[in-house]
């Protein structure tokens, strides 16, 4: 008989947790066991979730305390006779802590913040964070990278005239993006002949389209509001970048170089772990806005190494993120509880 794991994840939003809880659900399921989504009523991925078939119930609550949310977790669990739980999130596992057995509920450690004493067993997406689980005094710690679905084949891609750079994501200080607009305006400074995108919205939209203006970037520089089809986006650049200065792991750096593009990043926490500087992508200083323009101008001028890094980026992707290799990492770490 299967096993029946579900996985839990109580923000509304869309950012890089809902997404693991996506490419969790589903490598869970190509792992050959059953699966199950618990999540906030007002959830943003409910439509995904929805397009993707996959099962999932709702539960209300009013934080991570609410002793009516804990007591009807608890019975759901039992109704569907979960053997694993996975908590995407401090809510989720704050409130599984009174619903579940410890011995059967798995941190997933998305940032630093995770409480792990509350689980059993902790997921830990790079080596980094198996660190901060270990100093938390966590045992029965699993190295579980994210995941991404990558295409069996590379994208063969033809270059726009000019080349256009890429970044999107949510709009919050510490993913940078007001760096990235520096360093666009540095090369358009220079002269360097190119167009942007950003993708995204947040709390800081308005602050960034001003900072835009005053460095008049209207005619090379576009925001297109949240990313609906990523396919689509990475399709419609040349360059990507990830321009955050905090970064636990990098989710959408992982998708655009399973999209064989030439990647940018800062040198944040998860970016230092997955790639190998100007093997696979480029790595350039966080903060700095000079650093990033010069690995722009490196990958405009030298097309060859821009089809290298991402012919490297695809194949780093599929070999050690795509969904088929990581749903076997998790079954093992399940399989051995």
């Amino acid at each position: 008989m299967s096993k029946t794991i579900v996985n839990i994840m109580l923000a509304r939003g869309l950012g890089g947790i809902e997404q693991a809880l996506i490419d969790y659900c589903q490598a869970v399921k190509l792992a050959g066991f059953d699966t199950l989504a618990i999540i906030h009523p007002d959830a943003a991925i409910r439509q995904q979730l929805d397009e993707l078939q996959i099962p999932y119930k709702t539960l209300a609550n009013h934080g991570a305390w609410d002793i009516f949310a804990m007591l009807n977790l608890r019975f759901m669990l039992a109704q569907i006779h979960a053997d694993i739980a996975i908590a995407h999130g401090n809510r989720a596992l704050s409130l599984l802590k009174y619903a579940f057995a410890k011995r059967k509920i798995v941190a997933v450690t998305h940032n630093y913040k995770i409480k792990c004493k509350n689980a059993g067993v902790i997921f830990c997406p790079t080596l980094d964070l198996i660190k901060f689980a270990k100093s938390q005094n966590a045992g029965n710690i699993y190295h579980i990278p994210n995941t991404v679905r990558v295409p069996e084949l590379p994208n063969i891609r033809q270059a726009h005239n000019p080349l256009i750079i890429g970044s999107m994501g949510r709009f919050v200080s510490k993913k940078g993006f007001d760096v990235f607009i520096e360093s666009l305006a540095i090369l358009k400074a220079r002269n360097i002949v190119f167009k942007a995108i950003i993708g995204g919205s947040g709390e800081e939209e308005e602050n960034l389209k001003l900072l835009a203006a005053a460095k008049d970037l209207s005619e090379h520089l576009q925001f297109i509001g949240w990313v609906e089809d990523k396919a689509k986006f990475f399709n419609a650049i040349d360059i990507f970048c990830l321009p955050s200065h905090h970064e636990p792991f990098g989710i959408v750096l992982l998708e655009a170089m399973a999209q064989g593009l030439a990647c940018v990043s800062t040198a944040s926490e998860g970016p230092s772990e997955i790639i190998a500087n100007h093997e696979d992508a480029i790595l350039a200083s966080k903060g700095d806005g000079e650093a990033l323009a010069a690995a722009f101008v490196e990958l405009i001028e030298n097309p060859e190494k821009r089809k290298l890094l991402g012919e490297n980026a695809y194949k780093k992707a599929r070999q050690n993120y795509d969904i088929k290799v990581i749903a076997e990492k998790i079954k093992a770490a399940i399989d051995s509880l």
